[in-house]
């Protein structure tokens, strides 16, 4: 553990302890510069809570610019070019991005084509209840989701009527040009947040001819969610520090992301989110002089793997730093490890649980219901 620990511990200064002190009495010494990224806390209508249709018409605002018909759904997606339309009904549905192949299962879609791999498999069992790549009738047409591997001709070999992918890693930039060229339409999703899930959602069990499960999953998740936000207190809420687990590394969870727009939607305040950032990042570098300053009640992890893992590269990181051991959250206890399936991965049609467990670490002595 000694050699893992050293191989990858930061450099540590000497004497830091006496340092933050002393840059802690220097009143203004520090200026952050505010984020600006998505998540938007729900507006307080009184003393009582949260204005409950502000709060649902906010989540509902991206799903609400999608346009549907007997035969088809428009709708932006996130490859720049406007509006597009999509018929209902495709037969021949390739996905390249496996966490939108779970959500397209869970709105009523299946594929003829998706990704393979082992974490692929991985995330459909935990998604969708079975690894889907073993269906009959499915082919694994790439063997991960970044578009550096994938053989565009072997894909589009398939006739596809349509296909879904993602902007990251790739994705869209190598498959679009050539599909659309064979007058395939593509999809390119970006999914960040729960407004995101209610969106996509829309625009997925409508394409595959499920329209009915916009009421019962889509709208049933956004009232569970609301009902938690609605219970989030408005005075005394907690300081809390996010952070995002690598393989190797930790970086620090912004309002961007999914962790901290639900924070932020919980009324904690991140202490990151008031870090310089240049770049308008999702995610910064973690300076541990500033997490001491910003002194936070409890640390949110997200996990990239279960098991012991994560708390594995954190002990090697962290585990005889000074600094991170004098922080109060680490001292009182309150560093939560938060589960890869609900906060890793797009937990889509368990955002609510999500919520409830997010909320029940910041507010320990509130009933958040079953």
């Amino acid at each position: 553990m000694k050699n893992k620990r050293e191989s990858i511990t930061m450099k540590k200064s000497k004497g830091i302890i006496p340092f933050i002190l002393s840059v802690m009495l220097l009143s203004g010494a520090f200026a952050f510069a505010l984020t600006g990224c998505g998540g938007t806390p729900p507006p307080a209508k009184d003393a009582e809570g949260y204005d409950r249709d502000g709060l649902k018409a906010d989540f509902l605002s991206k799903a609400d610019e999608v346009t549907v018909t007997d035969t088809s759904v428009t709708f932006t997606d996130a490859s720049g070019k406007g509006s597009i339309t999509v018929a209902k009904n495709p037969q021949r549905v390739i996905n390249l991005y496996a966490s939108f192949t779970t959500l397209w299962y869970e709105a009523g879609g299946t594929v003829y084509g998706l990704i393979g791999g082992a974490s692929s498999s991985t995330l459909y069992e935990e998604q969708i209840g079975r690894d889907v790549s073993k269906d009959d009738g499915v082919v694994t047409v790439a063997a991960s989701s970044s578009g550096s591997g994938w053989n565009v001709e072997s894909i589009l070999s398939h006739s596809p009527d349509l296909i879904i992918c993602s902007t990251a890693m790739s994705g869209y930039a190598k498959i679009s040009a050539p599909a659309e060229a064979l007058s395939v339409p593509v999809i390119a999703v970006e999914y960040d947040d729960f407004s995101d899930y209610l969106k996509w959602y829309k625009v997925f069990c409508n394409i595959s001819g499920h329209a009915e499960l916009w009421d019962s999953v889509a709208v049933d998740a956004l009232e569970e969610v609301t009902d938690i936000l609605m219970k989030a207190p408005l005075e005394n809420n907690p300081v809390i520090f996010s952070m995002f687990s690598g393989s190797t590394s930790l970086q620090a969870n912004l309002e961007g992301t999914v962790m901290g727009a639900m924070a932020k939607q919980l009324r904690a305040k991140n202490i990151a989110d008031s870090w310089f950032n240049p770049d308008s990042g999702s995610r910064l570098p973690i300076n541990l002089e500033s997490v001491y300053l910003g002194d936070p009640d409890m640390i949110l992890i997200q996990c990239h793997s279960e098991g012991d893992a994560v708390t594995e590269i954190v002990d090697a990181l962290y585990g005889t730093d000074p600094v991170w051991n004098a922080l109060r959250a680490v001292k009182d206890g309150k560093v939560y490890y938060m589960q890869k399936t609900l906060f890793h991965n797009k937990p889509n049609r368990k955002f609510a649980e999500a919520y409830k467990i997010m909320a029940e670490h910041l507010y320990p002595d509130v009933d958040f219901g079953e």
